[in-house]
């Protein structure tokens, strides 16, 4: 089987071929690389432990955020604790519902930038979906869809879910305009992942950007991410556990690999590393 980075150079190769004559070559189509508007709502870390990692994880994605891709500190919300810890404040069903109602406010702003969901935490599978887990009542990724249907859909909206049973995000918020990454797809057991750790590590990566174009697309830190959760399965021996997936065109339908159907349109929305935009443009 190819490697994942091995199908990625394929991808950059194929949308970068010529088309038509080898003296005029297609023009490369641009990507999306306008400052992002990012929520980030990590969910009860459960033990110490997991508070420990959460902690360090979402201090890691800032920092990358912020210093790598210059996102205004302004931009960022991060739900997870009491203000006096850093954070905008706890990650409780009422606050999160608030705060993707401005997400949806945000997609339909004249001007706007595209709008990162970034879900992180425990999840539980329930019949006909799955609950992120919250201190006091959990949500649904059910309510979540919901919550979001309204989103402009000529806005970018970039979901990233962490956590096990996260595949039921795509069905719920897929659609035009849409970007949606889970962790793990239906067939998956429920099982802790290693989906949060990787995304940090794929943001903060200079090799993440496989095309060395100063930006890193979706579907590059797509990949870089899998690549990094396959790499410590290896690392420690273990059957793996979870199996990303990408719905790059809003069809409600993600891949794994992914399908050039997913990866391409996933391919014109990125961070531009500095703030700035790709040198090819």
């Amino acid at each position: 089987m190819p490697s994942i980075r091995l199908i990625l150079c394929s991808m950059i190769c194929l949308l970068a071929a010529p088309k038509g004559s080898a003296q005029e070559p297609a023009a490369r189509p641009s990507v999306n690389t306008a400052v992002p508007r990012v929520w980030i709502f990590n969910g009860t870390p459960g033990d110490d432990r997991h508070h420990e990692f959460y902690e360090t994880n979402l201090e890691s994605l800032r920092r990358s955020l912020t210093g790598r891709f210059g996102v205004p500190a302004g931009n960022i919300t991060v739900l997870y604790g009491p203000k006096n810890a850093g954070y905008d404040g706890p990650c409780t069903r009422e606050a999160l519902l608030d705060e993707l109602a401005k997400v949806v406010a945000h997609t339909k702003t004249a001007g706007a930038g595209p709008a990162w969901v970034i879900l992180q935490g425990h999840a539980n599978p329930v019949t006909g979906g799955a609950m992120f887990n919250l201190p006091g009542p959990d949500v649904s990724l059910r309510e979540m869809g919901d919550a979001l249907k309204e989103c402009a859909p000529q806005v970018p909206l970039v979901v990233l879910g962490t956590s096990t049973v996260s595949a039921d995000l795509v069905r719920r918020t897929s659609g035009p305009g849409r970007y949606v990454v889970t962790a793990t797809t239906a067939g998956d057991k429920e099982s802790e992942t290693e989906f949060p750790k990787s995304l940090a590590q794929a943001l903060a990566a200079p090799a993440s950007d496989a095309n060395q174009d100063g930006v890193l697309s979706l579907t590059e830190l797509y990949l870089a991410t899998n690549e990094a959760v396959l790499a410590l399965y290896k690392q420690g021996g273990y059957i793996v556990q979870e199996h990303a997936q990408l719905d790059g065109n809003g069809d409600g339908k993600a891949t794994q690999r992914p399908a050039e159907e997913d990866a391409e349109p996933a391919s014109r929305i990125g961070l531009a590393i500095g703030g700035g935009k790709s040198k090819f443009e």
